[in-house]
């Protein structure tokens, strides 16, 4: 199997079981669930649980034994999507091509929606048929890529006004960006029962291919580092970040995958 039909193939697991979560029961909330279904179903990379589906399977568990852990990973990354546009936050109208969560449903339900699907996510960790310390510690990864030291953190940074040096931009990243694609390799093997050492290794490994995917994204979208410091910088950031996680992918066997798609999305153009 090569890295694209592997990748399709954790890409459609994701999808199939995000897609059969939130279906109607006619209970009085099915406005809500179709809130969360909405955004869940609009695309995206699922770049993510790919990487928790890898991990796991590199370090001894099926990938469908790990695949609600990584989808924990997507429910919780689309909560922040959903939050983040909201007015109040960076006040964007579309996401994907299409209007965003508040301008389809309203602001109220928007702000529950993502309410929900962060609830969901730690929800949907604690049904994985792992063992039971392995899901307490996928939980404790993914609360802490979530709090003031990940994405809330992180777009509480980026809402600051007036001029933002090289130094503010790189926390806000490495908080909003680069904490939760490490969060997601990290679980991938803790999913496992990889021992802290691997863990670690993981979680290392996601926070350099984090931030390697946001200067990549600065780049192509003119803005961050591209706009602060140029093109050229901001790609040469891109090329640092990426070296860095291939260095650190040497403490793991059989990682062709995990290299072939760094380098894919290091170098996509959109």
């Amino acid at each position: 199997m090569d890295t694209m039909e592997r990748y399709e193939r954790y890409k459609t697991m994701t999808d199939l079981w995000l897609a059969g979560r939130f279906v109607p029961a006619g209970d009085g909330v099915d406005g809500l669930r179709q809130a969360m279904a909405y955004t869940l179903g609009a695309g995206g990379k699922r770049v993510r649980p790919v990487l928790c589906m890898e991990f796991a399977r590199i370090c001894g568990l099926e990938p469908e034994d790990a695949l609600p852990i990584a989808c924990a990973v997507e429910l919780l990354h689309t909560y922040s999507l959903i939050h983040d546009d909201l007015p109040c936050m960076d006040d964007d109208d579309e996401r994907r091509g299409q209007p965003s969560n508040h301008v389809k449903f309203g602001e109220a339900t928007a702000v529950l929606a993502g309410d929900c699907l962060q609830a969901e996510a730690f929800a949907a960790i604690c049904d994985a048929p792992v063992e039971e310390a392995d899901r307490f510690r996928c939980c404790r990864i993914l609360s802490a890529a979530a709090g003031a030291g990940g994405i809330c953190g992180g777009q509480f940074m980026d809402l600051r006004e007036g001029p933002v040096s090289a130094e503010e931009l790189t926390a806000t990243d490495v908080c909003k960006t680069a904490a939760l694609i490490a969060a997601a390799c990290a679980m991938g093997a803790a999913a496992a029962g990889a021992d802290e050492q691997t863990v670690a290794a993981a979680r290392d490994f996601g926070a350099a291919l984090g931030m390697a995917f946001q200067c990549r994204d600065d780049v192509l979208d003119g803005d961050g580092f591209c706009a602060l410091l140029g093109a050229e910088k901001c790609q040469q950031m891109t090329e640092g970040y990426t070296h860095d996680a291939y260095r650190l992918l040497d403490a793991f066997d059989d990682t062709e995958f995990l290299r072939e798609l760094t380098e894919k999305l290091a170098g996509r153009t959109a």
